[in-house]
């Protein structure tokens, strides 16, 4: 018996509302789903995910080349919460999966949802046709 496609599973992230119609308009457009549109800002990112990851730690209040370490008191449910991101999901398998956690331990995010925000709020959008 031949192997079907690998089961996938959702993954959430917290994205600001902006992010989220900017993807959804993205992925009308473009006719992409979801996961398309994670893997194209991740990979459109590769070398800036860890200043991306560190801006987010350092939040607003302390400078960006401060010589103290940021503080992780927030989990990132509230912290996303707190800066009026909402829950968007795409599809994964086991495998992306073990690609992104590996991503999210080279940068020092807190979740894939971290790693993952930071990379779709960064990636340019495509500018609108009028």
């Amino acid at each position: 018996m031949p192997d079907g496609p690998p089961d996938t599973f959702p993954v959430g992230v917290y994205l600001l509302p902006a992010a989220i119609q900017a993807a959804s308009r993205r992925r009308r457009s473009r006719r992409v789903d979801n996961y398309q549109l994670v893997v194209e800002a991740i990979d459109a990112l590769r070398a800036e995910p860890p200043d991306l990851v560190a801006r987010r730690h350092a939040g607003p209040m302390q400078r960006e080349d401060s010589l103290f370490p940021p503080r992780h008191g927030a989990s990132t449910t509230a912290a996303a919460a707190r800066d009026g991101r909402r829950l968007w999901s795409f599809q994964a398998t086991e495998a992306d999966t073990n690609v992104i956690d590996d991503l999210v331990d080279a940068t020092g995010a807190r979740s894939r949802s971290e790693l993952i925000s930071c990379a779709l709020e960064a990636h340019p959008l495509p500018r609108h046709r009028r």
